[in-house]
């Protein structure tokens, strides 16, 4: 075989490992919802972190990519507070108010056709 064959094949190869990296790897398929910890006590101390993360076809975090998201409270909003949120990364920080009940928190990303519903229960505290 010539040089420039060997080269050409080389070439091609590379180019289609790239385009099978890119929809497999970097393209983003769906999105998931990771809520941490899952619930709140009530105690004003008591904070939770909703994050919001691209999943690629083969089921793991898409490499470099984020998604943006909207956040909005449709359920106990008197309960908690925001402590940060940011819309670029899609992270959400929540803060109890002291108060026993349960939050839910809708969450409408530009990756996703439906909303994904996110509920939180703020449990007593155990003494």
């Amino acid at each position: 075989m010539k040089r420039k064959d060997l080269i050409m094949i080389l070439f091609s190869a590379i180019i289609i490992l790239l385009i099978l990296a890119y929809y497999f790897l970097y393209n983003i398929y769906e999105i998931k919802v990771e809520v941490n910890p899952s619930q709140l006590y009530a105690d004003v101390n008591s904070k939770v972190e909703i994050k919001v993360i691209p999943i690629n076809a083969l089921g793991s975090k898409a490499i470099f990519r984020y998604t943006e998201s909207k956040f909005e409270i449709s359920e106990g909003k008197e309960l908690v507070e925001v402590e940060a949120i940011n819309k670029k990364i899609s992270v959400m920080k929540i803060k109890s108010k002291g108060i026993e009940g349960k939050v839910g928190i809708k969450i409408l990303s530009k990756h996703s056709l439906f909303p994904q519903y996110v509920e939180i229960l703020i449990l007593p505290l155990k003494v």
